[in-house]
């Protein structure tokens, strides 16, 4: 685990500061994931197959080329990377 090291004159006032901007990033990341989620939803729903599926199918060789196809691997791959931000922020403590 890594360990970041803030150095203040007054910590009292700026862990609420910290805590407040680790919330407020949360909320976006969660606002981002829900958006991102919902893209691919429609793209499942418009397919009529699960995106788990659709990536199968692409390393099987399907043919990507139509567009929609490219942004729905991207957003799976946006989402990843999303979910694991949040998680990793979600973990983080701030000790005195």
């Amino acid at each position: 685990m890594a360990e970041l090291v803030i150095r203040t004159g007054k910590p009292e006032s700026i862990m609420p500061v910290l805590d407040s901007a680790i919330r407020n990033q949360l909320k976006l990341l969660k606002t981002s994931i829900n958006r991102t989620k919902a893209r691919i939803s429609s793209f499942e729903q418009k397919y009529s197959i699960s995106t788990e599926q659709f990536i199968q199918k692409i390393r099987d060789g399907m043919d990507d080329d139509n567009l929609e196809f490219v942004e729905w691997v991207g957003e799976t791959k946006i989402l990843k990377r999303l979910e694991e931000e949040y998680n990793e922020l979600e973990g983080m403590r701030i000790c005195l």
